[in-house]
């Protein structure tokens, strides 16, 4: 092959090779956006399509919204704004004064989210008890919050009848996810807990409902009572004055002059008839008497002290009564009695009955007390 035949041949090689460069360099690139504007053209060309149909369907979807946006409101009207110890404080006011049932003691817990309008229920790693309302309230979103409560009730059967109507009827959406009832034979009452979970919905334009609170708040003696503390629980034996504790009663305190030749001044017994259930003083002063009421294993326990003499008996009713047979001064030198101090760390309520105590100079006395406690 002679120099101007190769020199012809590497001219095609070159013009070959240049034709190849064009395509990879210009044409390629070109067609590939040709197709990504091709391919988002098919995808406009349908929303246009779709957009079309929804528009021929404008009034009849604008009326679905609106009909949509109607129930909406209307469900959100069956819970309140946001949840407070104020609104919760009068809901459970209004199940005594419309029931007569009566809340012994109840919490108040902090509320947690629960749900969030496009987000759904939340897991128990997403909850949060701290702040929770606050913060939905803050983003704006519908935000469902949460809180459960547990009280310690007591009524008759037909009030307890009313009371759970009562709920199952309030204008705000509450649901009793459990509830224990004990009946009491004798005094013809039920006693229990009942778990209710109240709901409310944060979020939007919603205002908080502005709650009057109409409960008497104070006492002259945070440990001794007064108007509003526990000495003052309602109960069912009221209407007797309590007379039903003289022959029905957990425990007995029996209180008499020292010098009595018949028994100790001070006895307090959970069985009478049992003296290894006693603890006692000769002492002619007053003794502090500890009463403490404590649940174990399921069962109810009262355990009373004198010094360092004590007692524990397990507590078999649905209240503790204690009846306090008591007596004059014999004289200006008969100084015993009981200075007593109830720790109460149970639902359970601690009737006291007191009877012939001396008018001038008690020899009961009721001191500090935990829980609920009515002295008749």
């Amino acid at each position: 092959m002679d120099k101007k035949t190769q020199n012809i041949v590497l001219l095609c090689l070159l013009s070959v090779l240049a034709v190849l460069g064009s395509i990879m360099l210009v044409y390629k690139p070109q067609k590939e956006e040709v197709d990504a504007l091709e391919s988002t053209n098919a995808g406009l060309r349908s929303r246009l399509e779709e957009l079309k149909e929804k528009e021929s369907h404008k009034a009849e979807l604008e009326a679905e919204t609106e009909e949509f946006k109607k129930q909406f409101e209307e469900e959100l009207k069956n819970y309140p704004a946001d949840l407070n110890q104020e609104t919760t404080v009068m809901f459970m006011k209004g199940t005594e004064a419309d029931t007569k049932v009566i809340n012994n003691n109840f919490s108040l817990p902090e509320d947690s989210v629960f749900y969030v309008l496009g987000e759904g229920a939340q897991s128990s790693s997403d909850i949060s008890t701290e702040g929770s309302a606050d913060t939905a309230a803050a983003s704006g979103e519908y935000t469902v919050i949460t809180e459960q409560l547990n009280v310690s009730y007591e009524g008759t059967y037909e009030n307890l009848k009313k009371y759970l109507q009562y709920v199952a009827d309030y204008k705000f959406r509450r649901n009793i996810s459990q509830i224990n009832i004990a009946y009491n034979q004798d005094e013809k009452t039920c006693s229990g807990t009942v778990t209710m979970n109240l709901y409310a919905i944060t979020g939007g334009d919603r205002d908080p409902e502005q709650v009057n609170v109409s409960v008497k708040e104070g006492v002259d003696n945070i440990f001794t009572g007064g108007n509003g503390s526990s000495k003052n629980v309602a109960s069912p034996l009221s209407a007797s004055n309590g007379e039903k504790i003289v022959s029905d009663h957990e425990l007995m305190i029996m209180l008499a002059s020292a010098d009595n030749d018949s028994t100790s001044g001070i006895v307090v017994a959970s069985d009478e008839a049992d003296e290894s259930t006693y603890v006692t003083s000769s002492e002619n002063a007053r003794q502090d008497l500890t009463i403490s009421v404590t649940t174990e294993n399921n069962k109810n326990y009262v355990t009373y002290q004198i010094g360092d003499k004590s007692y524990k008996s397990e507590i078999r009713s649905s209240s503790l009564t204690v009846y306090v047979s008591s007596s004059a001064r014999v004289d200006s030198d008969d100084k015993n009695g009981v200075n007593v101090s109830v720790r109460n760390s149970t639902n359970l309520s601690v009737y006291f009955k007191v009877a012939k105590d001396d008018n001038s100079d008690p020899r009961f006395k009721l001191g500090s007390t935990m829980g609920n406690v009515k002295v008749y």
